[in-house]
């Protein structure tokens, strides 16, 4: 067999040759995993290959520092990054089932590992991969993935996966994202195929969550709701109402029952949107128009607009006249053929939808959860960072860049003495783009995305040497950012330097106890290094530092915006953001201060608020820092003294 003897001349290959037979023995992977028997071939091999060395010298090397959220993007990115991924995890698999013995791993950990990655990719492994665009990924590597998680399935079956389903399901809800296909996939999972006892403590978490979502199926509700009174209907409003506040998920008969009170009982739609008193003031001012949305653009396909419309509710925003009036033109814009062709990739289900209904809902989702955006498998933190931005900040602005992109399929910007449109290169807007997003997202980011690199490519010409995010942040956000700008990290020599006064400014910019005593007005743009369990550095991304905070411990944490996350994460050196539980607001993650900071090169800052507070940061609080940055990152790179 061609694999068989792929292998063997890999492992006999002299240094000089081996990167030619690695290649070799991926592409016999590649051709092999095409079905069930090739891929219990390719598994049954697993230690003769991880004993050869074929995983040394990649990013795959160090199994601990893997990490499963990640797992998805990988096997979805295609060859041959998908085939060392596929292989990754089978080795696990051999850990599990201990045909594979290496020191530094226990088949505990793995078992942990693939429960992981099955949690962080439910929908692939027990549903069928929704595809987002035309041919958006080849069906023979859709295969592949679809063969890997059976097998691995197989190996650890659902019943076995209730806790990590729970603390998934109870992290994500917490975070209030605004995309809860995948939460509701293991809800529907967890309902028809789990067998679930009342008595059990975790099983009764997993039927509330059962319960929010299917409570009443949206047909019994149809017969059901001519047949209740008003005392009736007002006690499912309550109940609707609480599981919405309390999840922030919509159930399909949730919709249903806020369509029918809104024609027959319009008084009780406060209580089916959980409104507070700001919500309820704001329904009262404006029930006309609330009544007209709900009606007619909030349709299955965008349920969780009605989360969004309870949020924009409680934060008044229909009582701002900038808001109303963009709004109101929205509501009744002309979308762009192709913008209504990549709303329609966003669909998730078979009751059709119009692009308007899809946008204005996308939009009330939004403007609802400012912080329950996120990037999903595309690498655009900068745009999603935006739209959180402006959602809080500058809403009308935000609709009136939606009512752009929406109708003319362009977007302009002003940089400098220049002005750039996102439609000018000639290429199809929205090429390689994946739209498992939420629906404004999907007509922003890939706008925005092509704005953003074209200021990035101008800066690095008008700032030779400079870190061209001082330039280019002010002008894409908008006045919030500051003008003074701060980088640790020289791009030409790829030198780390004067770190000490970068972390002794940072400290007296933000932290209330060097800083005067003061809050943040604005969030923050910071740019961090990635690192894994292992702190090892994986790549460069861009948060939004929100709030500065002594928590009910008595420790001061700093709350961001994470475009990339819907949970906690493990960063390494025991730092692991949390989503809850540390007085976190929906949609926020947070650290201790200091972590934070220690993973940081790039912030903004207010330069005439300074004064001598940079030298009053003790040296003990800088040194704490560096020395995580040192043992995490900062190996990568040359510090300079």
């Amino acid at each position: 067999m061609r694999f068989l003897d792929a292998l063997q001349e890999f492992r006999k290959a002299l240094p000089i040759a081996k990167n030619d037979k690695r290649r070799k023995l991926v592409s016999q992977v590649d051709l092999l995993t095409n079905d069930e028997d090739g891929i219990q071939i390719v598994y049954d091999c697993i230690p003769d290959l991880v004993d050869s060395g074929f995983f040394k010298g990649s990013v795959w090397e160090h199994p601990k520092g893997l990490v499963p959220s990640l797992v998805r993007g990988t096997l979805l990115a295609g060859y041959p990054h998908n085939i060392y991924e596929l292989l990754s995890e089978l080795r696990f698999v051999a850990v599990y089932e201990k045909k594979l013995v290496p020191s530094h791993l226990s088949p505990a950990w793995a078992e942990e590992f693939l429960k992981d990655v099955i949690v962080h990719n439910f929908d692939i492994a027990y549903f069928e991969i929704k595809q987002t665009g035309e041919n958006r990924y080849d069906s023979t590597e859709l295969k592949k993935v679809r063969l890997l998680f059976d097998f691995i399935v197989d190996k650890i079956p659902v019943q076995a996966l209730k806790t990590n389903l729970l603390k998934e399901l109870e992290t994500a809800i917490a975070h209030r994202p605004i995309v809860t296909n995948r939460l509701e996939a293991i809800i529907d999972t967890i309902h028809f195929q789990f067998e679930l006892n009342k008595e059990d403590e975790v099983d009764q978490r997993l039927l509330y969550f059962c319960e929010v979502l299917y409570r009443y199926s949206p047909e019994q509700l149809k017969s059901l709701l001519p047949k209740w009174g008003r005392r009736k209907v007002n006690s499912e409003c309550q109940l609707a109402g609480e599981n919405l506040k309390a999840t922030g998920m919509v159930a399909p008969y949730t919709m249903h029952l806020l369509k029918y009170i809104a024609q027959h009982y319009p008084d009780l739609i406060p209580a089916c949107l959980a409104l507070n008193s700001h919500g309820m003031a704001e329904f009262d001012r404006h029930k006309d128009l609330v009544i007209n949305i709900i009606e007619e653009f909030i349709v299955l396909d965008n349920k969780q607009a009605v989360y969004g419309l309870s949020r924009v509710l409680e934060r008044n925003l229909f009582s701002k006249k900038s808001t109303l009036h963009a709004l109101h033109r929205l509501m009744s814009v002309r979308i762009h053929p192709m913008v209504a062709r990549h709303l329609n990739y966003g669909q998730d289900t078979e009751i059709p939808a119009t692009p308007r209904q899809l946008l204005v809902g996308g939009t009330l989702s939004l403007l609802g959860q400012p912080l329950g955006v996120r990037q999903g498998n595309n690498p655009t933190c900068q745009s999603a960072r935006a739209l959180s931005m402006w959602s809080r900040h500058a809403p009308a602005k935000l609709i009136n860049l939606i009512i752009d992109a929406a109708s003319s399929n362009n977007m302009i910007f002003r940089y400098g003495n220049r002005l750039i449109e996102s439609n000018s290169e000639g290429k199809e807007i929205g090429e390689n783009f994946d739209f498992n997003l939420d629906y404004t997202s999907i007509v922003l980011v890939p706008h925005l995305d092509r704005i953003y690199a074209e200021m990035m490519r101008l800066a690095s010409i008008a700032h030779p040497g400079e870190d061209p995010h001082i330039s280019v942040n002010p002008a894409f956000y908008g006045h919030w950012i500051q003008t003074g700008f701060l980088s640790v990290y020289n791009q030409v020599l790829a030198k780390i330097e004067k770190y000490d006064a970068f972390v002794a400014t940072f400290y007296a910019s933000f932290h209330p106890e060097f800083n005067g005593g003061h809050s943040l007005v604005y969030p923050v743009p910071l740019g961090i290094f990635i690192t894994d369990s292992s702190a090892f550095m994986r790549g460069f991304h861009a948060i939004s530092l929100t709030r500065v905070r002594k928590a009910d411990s008595g420790e001061w944490r700093a709350y961001f915006f994470n475009p990339n996350s819907e949970g906690p994460q493990n960063w390494g050196q025991e730092i692991r953001p949390s989503v809850n539980g540390n007085g976190e607001q929906q949609g926020e993650s947070s650290l201790p201060f200091y972590q934070l900071l220690s993973r940081v090169y790039a912030f903004h800052y207010n330069r005439l608020r300074l004064g001598d507070k940079v030298g009053k940061i003790p040296e003990s609080t800088i040194r704490r820092v560096k020395r995580l940055a040192l043992d995490s990152w900062g190996k990568q790179y040359q510090w300079s003294t």
